[in-house]
């Protein structure tokens, strides 16, 4: 979530009956971070055991209201620092005043919709609907570059990140777009829900859907011919390879790892299927599982400098930028004169937070091609950081 608000310790003080509707609210509303108590008199108690950055509490709480634990809680420091929400039923204007008078800032009033309690969680941060609104389209610019660029994986990320920052139709429906690129149909079709939740007359959001469900059945019918072909007795190893890769689509990741391993077991020196193992997994984000199956790649062939820049990726986006800088620097020493191998590892240099060093392997990269216009840019930018 913009903002990193998505993992806020919120806490619900709300009777049993709303507890549930609450956390549904928070949960569709982008937060995760949550817990609750159902009796008024014990809130006090349990808060100092854990405090919570966020207190949402029902201003109707039987025993002990919700204006009595805002008022205990102004009476000691520590609680007083609490952001605070209170929860109110339609008040008379007397009711309201005596709450402001309190001190009582904010509140959402009931019934409320998953958009208001998201308004009132950034408004204690200082953050109005505006200001994520716009955070949300600069994000979403970024977006659409990934996306024409067809790295969508990143573009996925950024989109949804644009959605948690400003809830809008457009976000989920290239959220799903994204998901139908990646082969996730169940994803995209969720995704494209969302968005006719949100506009219902979104442009093309019925032939988007509709491509979603037709690819969903295709690949149903891609993958039984799949099993088919690989359960033949005279299957080859890489026919377990595509069945794999199958299940990947179909995110029957467990299925995927076993029709992986009986590739492997068949032919443990087959180079080629572990690196197509290794990718397909990459692909779909599994990062560590790809680290495995490159690892297990250069060890049957360690000439392959391939896979090494293709190890390394699957470190970097699990931020093991050490492990990473040590298989480029592996991959070197196989192949001194890459300058795609020193170009590598100064963005990994650069990302575990060794400048210079990322520097100085940019230099190396363009000593070997002076004409390497992508390092030379890079090393600009790394220069007016």
């Amino acid at each position: 979530m913009a903002h990193d608000l998505s993992e806020t310790k919120i806490l619900i003080i709300d009777t049993q009956a709303e507890i549930r509707n609450m956390r549904e609210a928070l949960r569709e509303a982008g937060f995760n971070s949550l817990s609750d108590i159902s009796s008024g008199l014990k809130a006090l108690t349990e808060i100092k055991k854990a405090i919570p950055q966020v207190m949402i509490v029902n201003y109707n709480l039987p025993q002990y209201s919700g204006l009595q634990i805002f008022k205990s809680m102004q009476a000691d420091r520590t609680l007083a620092a609490i952001k605070f929400i209170m929860v109110i039923p339609k008040m008379n204007k007397k009711e309201m005043a005596e709450m402001m008078k309190q001190g009582v800032k904010n509140w959402v009033e009931r019934p409320f919709g998953t958009d208001d309690l998201r308004e009132s969680i950034f408004k204690v941060f200082g953050m109005g609907i505006a200001d994520l609104k716009i955070a949300g389209d600069e994000i979403k610019k970024d977006a659409y570059q990934y996306f024409e660029n067809k790295e969508f994986e990143e573009a996925l990320k950024k989109f949804r990140e644009s959605g948690e920052a400003y809830v809008c139709a457009e976000c989920y429906f290239m959220v799903g777009r994204c998901y139908i690129e990646l082969g996730m149909y169940d994803q995209a079709i969720a995704s494209f829900q969302n968005t006719m939740k949100e506009d219902r007359r979104y442009p093309e959001i019925d032939k988007w859907m509709g491509i979603a469900l037709q690819k969903k059945k295709d690949s149903q019918g891609e993958l039984a011919t799949l099993e088919r072909a690989a359960a033949d007795k005279d299957a080859k190893a890489n026919a377990h390879v595509d069945l794999g890769k199958g299940y990947l689509s179909a995110e029957m990741n467990d299925k995927a790892d076993n029709a992986f391993a009986t590739a492997t077991k068949m032919e443990p020196g087959n180079v080629e299927n572990r690196k197509n193992i290794g990718n397909a997994y990459l692909e779909k984000g599994l990062y560590e599982k790809a680290e495995s199956a490159f690892g297990a790649a250069i060890g049957v062939n360690p000439e392959d400098i391939a896979l090494y820049n293709r190890m390394a990726i699957a470190l970097r986006k699990q931020e093991k930028y050490k492990e990473a800088i040590n298989i480029y620097i592996k991959a070197i020493r196989v192949a001194p004169r890459d300058e795609g191998l020193f170009y590598n590892l100064a963005r990994a240099l650069f990302e575990s937070g060794d400048k210079a060093k990322a520097i100085k392997a940019l230099d190396k990269a363009i000593a070997l091609d002076t004409e390497f216009a992508e390092a030379i840019a890079l090393k600009k930018e790394y220069l007016a950081e």
